[in-house]
């Protein structure tokens, strides 16, 4: 039954047991606690179960090994979930950039993205966790099926999600440089990201995502109209796909929040959020160069590059050289007041 009823203190009350019902009633649209000013329109109704509505079928037969290695499954599944856990963030990270680039955003605004922002911090502490997984591979159980994995240079260096997900926390670059080994040591190789790309499609989201506004170009974007008296706006570039440069103007914002957390505390959280971003997206950098390490040794990658060494290289750059340059330097100032200098610090 659709409707119900029960004796209230005044009579008979009518109790709606669908929310579809209680739309059509009434012409009212609900939306489980959530407002919303605009109609969106309805999908048509069809009948799901838990399997048909999350595919699972589809889902569990994605899983292909190619020895007969009981545990070439392990790595499979690990990296699929990897791919979808970046699909995730990918998408909360669009959404988050969405919200800080309205024309005239407000502190709401800046909550909805802080909120979005912590979705994608979680998804970190689940990939991170992810490694502890796969070092129960031993280096006899991955010998294996090593070879079968990496036949033809497939490596986890092709991924473009990845890349994606680079390019939208702020790492924006179009080619990448690495060691690989020579005859007589080592050579350097600059090798071209989009070369990765196995579609039209796979083109289009690399290319989306290098050339639009990071996460960081959101939040600057973001303080620019927020906070106008330190000239962030003069600040802002036009073309995101370069490497992100630190500035005078967006370094003395974040000073001036760090400074007054109580009169901007969304700003401040928001500033502390992205930290999460970075320290995490730097661990799960360090985490991953310890699995290789534990399960490989200082093998050559599938890829071709110089695997450990090429995993080190790229874990370090990110202390040298972070995404969100301005927030670091505001800690350096704070805790070194006397040593920190503006034009040291490349300003």
């Amino acid at each position: 039954m659709l409707i119900s009823a029960l004796w209230g203190s005044e009579g008979p009350m009518l109790v709606l047991n669908n929310v579809g019902e209680f739309q059509r009633l009434s012409g009212l649209r609900v939306d489980l606690g959530l407002a919303s000013h605009t109609p969106r329109a309805e999908k048509p109704m069809t009948t799901h179960t838990y399997s048909s509505y999350l595919e699972i079928d589809k889902l569990l037969s994605a899983q292909r090994s190619m020895t007969d290695s009981d545990d070439e499954l392990l790595f499979i599944v690990i990296h699929q979930a990897h791919e979808l856990w970046f699909k995730l963030a990918i998408h909360e990270l669009t959404c988050a950039i969405e919200a800080l680039q309205r024309e005239r955003p407000s502190n709401s605004d800046c909550i909805i993205a802080f909120k979005r922002l912590s979705r994608v911090s979680e998804i970190q502490r689940v990939l991170i966790a992810s490694w502890d997984v796969l070092t129960t591979l031993t280096p006899d159980e991955f010998h294996v099926f090593r070879l079968t994995v990496g036949q033809n240079g497939a490596s986890g260096f092709q991924s473009i999600q990845y890349r994606v997900l680079e390019f939208k926390l702020g790492l924006k670059y179009r080619t990448v440089h690495f060691e690989k080994q020579a005859d007589d040591g080592f050579q350097t190789v600059e090798f071209d990201v989009f070369a990765n790309a196995r579609s039209d499609d796979d083109r289009q989201a690399l290319n989306n995502a290098l050339n639009r506004p990071s996460i960081y170009d959101a939040v600057n974007y973001f303080i620019s109209k927020h906070l106008p008296m330190f000239g962030v706006q003069d600040a802002l570039i036009g073309d995101y796909d370069e490497h992100y440069r630190k500035k005078l103007s967006v370094f003395n914002a974040w000073r001036y929040v760090y400074q007054n957390r109580e009169l901007e505390p969304e700003l401040y959280q928001l500033g502390e959020k992205l930290v999460d971003l970075e320290d995490a997206f730097r661990r799960w950098r360090f985490v991953h160069l310890a699995t290789v390490s534990r399960v490989i040794g200082n093998s050559t990658g599938t890829g071709g590059s110089t695997g450990l060494r090429y995993l080190r290289q790229a874990a370090n750059k990110l202390l040298d050289d972070p995404m969100y340059p301005e927030l670091w330097d505001v800690r350096n100032a704070m805790f070194s007041p006397t040593e920190f200098d503006l034009k040291s610090a490349g300003y």
